[in-house]
């Protein structure tokens, strides 16, 4: 015990002295919001309440929302966007984890809008940087955010040039990949236009990376000041809503030029508060109450959901990739891979076939990873993180049978299909795959989509899944117990943004300082390896203090 006590205390010291530019919270993104303090509790007692409890901070956005587009850097915004495509320049929009999903959602919107408007020549002029490639929309690379030489390779290997403009987007203004990708357009000549929603003015004094991008000449910024999360830090929730919104209006606006139309702010701020006044409807938030405890009790029987979806299939993808890192549930599972353990959740398109789903999910070709180990090397990768990564190419991706093949081992006693959309129609292939489950339900919308306000981007109503399937993500994580307060207890320590995000839970759960929940986490990472012990470290860490109490 003594031994590892020291070795506790050794790698506790280090983390203290050495990380500093990752103690983040300071960081309004990773603040706890008031409002959701008994998230977990209330959903316990009343899942209808928790639904209405972060209905209340979807809410907030909307004032957020619209003091953002009626402000001159929203002005400003448009313009840069209007100036690049109008020189023929690219738009690169480049995001880590949910931020990289949001980039994905926005460039296959702006390829429908372009197809849909007749504006081929605006075809791909708007690309998405996702932080590992396309591979991580559905198995998160969390150490590869820490690289910011990794993101500048991303972008040089597209080909960014003098002129370009890249829209960074970050909730917490300093993600190393993203500042990375930054950094690289400058070099090269390009402007960049920073989405965060945390002030750089609190950020650049403390973080060098962030120093750097944000007082170059070339850079510019929205700062959207939208406070803490529903659950504390998870950023796929509000700040990935609001940043979505804004940086489709900026590219919705423009675009509709070309087409000899115009748009105002006012109609994309009406778009928001008729989206959150639709899911506020007591109908509405009680059809998510329902069935996110329905769910909730299939995963206590040990069963499966499967959903499936076509025109939303990437939005229902991008919430249920992230709820392996945020809520530590068994990630997806390729084919081929049976001995990893299946994840509760899967999205399939009963229309296409895998690699056809894929390109109608992106509405492009595949732009996965297919890089050398030397490259990794070269880029500052430990060997031990290199020989973690998995083949991320795009015969990988394809691994992950989203598409119509049959999947009989997820068609199980207790498995769920379900149908997910806007429109009330079901298409007769849903019924045909959902065969062999043992329970098939549907899930539509069409009440809200009735509600939703037009858009060339169609950004409302993939808003609308987004909201609904974060909720129900979240409630059935909460009435499972994995959320205390607003804190997402079951967290792996992935990266060091996760490391810093669990000492700090411990540390105002278990009422102790920073530095000696740094020291508790680091010793139950030790004692886990040593006993075999499974589960997550920050909630091994409060069950070992509270025993101790």
């Amino acid at each position: 015990m003594e031994a590892r006590n020291q070795k506790a205390r050794a790698m506790a010291q280090d983390f203290l002295l050495n990380e500093t530019q990752y103690r983040l919270g300071f960081l309004e993104a990773e603040q706890s919001n008031p409002k959701t303090r008994s998230l977990g509790q209330t959903f316990l007692a009343d899942p209808a309440k928790g639904v209405e409890m972060i209905l209340s901070v979807d809410r907030d956005l909307v004032d957020v929302y619209a003091g953002i587009l009626r402000g001159e850097a929203f002005a400003r915004f448009c313009k840069l966007v209007a100036d690049t495509l109008g020189r023929g320049n690219r738009i690169f929009l480049s995001g880590c984890g949910a931020t990289g999903r949001l980039c994905i959602r926005l460039e296959a919107s702006w390829e429908r809008a372009v197809a849909e408007k007749h504006l081929s020549h605006l075809s791909g002029r708007v690309l998405s940087v996702m932080t590992g490639g396309d591979y991580a929309i559905i198995r998160s690379l969390e150490s590869f955010e820490d690289y910011s030489a990794l993101g500048g390779e991303q972008v040089r290997r597209l080909g960014i040039r003098k002129g370009d403009l890249l829209i960074g987007v970050t909730a917490t203004a300093e993600t190393t990949s993203i500042l990375g990708t930054a950094m690289e357009t400058l070099r090269c000549g390009g402007n960049v236009m920073m989405v965060v929603c945390t002030d750089p003015v609190s950020v650049t004094p403390r973080l060098e990376r962030a120093r750097l991008v944000f007082s170059h000449p070339n850079t510019d910024y929205i700062y959207i000041p939208c406070g803490g999360m529903a659950v504390t830090g998870s950023t796929r929730m509000q700040s990935s809503t609001v940043e979505q919104a804004v940086i489709a209006a900026a590219l919705e606006s423009v675009l509709v030029t070309y087409a000899q139309e115009q748009v105002r702010p006012e109609d994309f701020i009406q778009g928001m508060a008729a989206l959150v006044d639709a899911l506020g409807k007591p109908e509405t938030v009680q059809k998510m109450a329902d069935y996110l405890l329905l769910e909730k009790q299939l995963y206590d029987r040990g069963g499966y959901v499967t959903y499936f979806a076509h025109e939303y299939q990437l939005d229902i993808i991008t919430d249920t990739t992230e709820r392996s890192p945020t809520f530590s549930t068994p990630a997806f599972r390729p084919k081929g891979m049976e001995d990893q353990p299946m994840s509760w959740a899967f999205v399939k398109n009963p229309m296409l076939t895998t690699p056809a789903a894929w390109e109608n999910c992106f509405c492009r070709n595949m732009r996965c990873l297919s890089w050398e180990r030397e490259v990794y090397e070269k880029l500052g990768l430990r060997p031990d993180e290199i020989d973690k990564i998995p083949p991320i190419d795009n015969d990988a991706l394809c691994g992950f049978q989203i598409g119509m093949e049959p999947m009989p081992e997820r068609e199980l006693e207790e498995s769920l299909a379900v149908w997910v959309g806007m429109e009330a129609e079901v298409p007769a292939a849903f019924r045909e795959a959902a065969k062999g489950y043992a329970r098939q339900e549907v899930l539509v919308f069409p009440q809200v989509l009735e509600s939703l306000v037009p858009s060339a981007l169609h950004i409302w109503r993939h808003l609308a899944v987004k909201l609904i399937m974060n909720i129900i993500s979240t409630g059935t994580m909460a009435c499972m117990g994995r959320v205390q307060g607003n804190y997402m207890v079951y967290l792996n320590i992935s990266n060091k943004k996760l490391i810093d995000r669990s000492i700090r839970i411990i540390s105002d759960l278990c009422s102790i300082s920073y530095e000696k929940a740094c020291l508790a986490l680091f010793d139950t990472v030790l004692w886990m390896e040593e006993t075999g012990q499974t589960g997550y470290p920050a909630q091994k860490t409060m069950e070992r203090l509270r025993q101790q109490l």
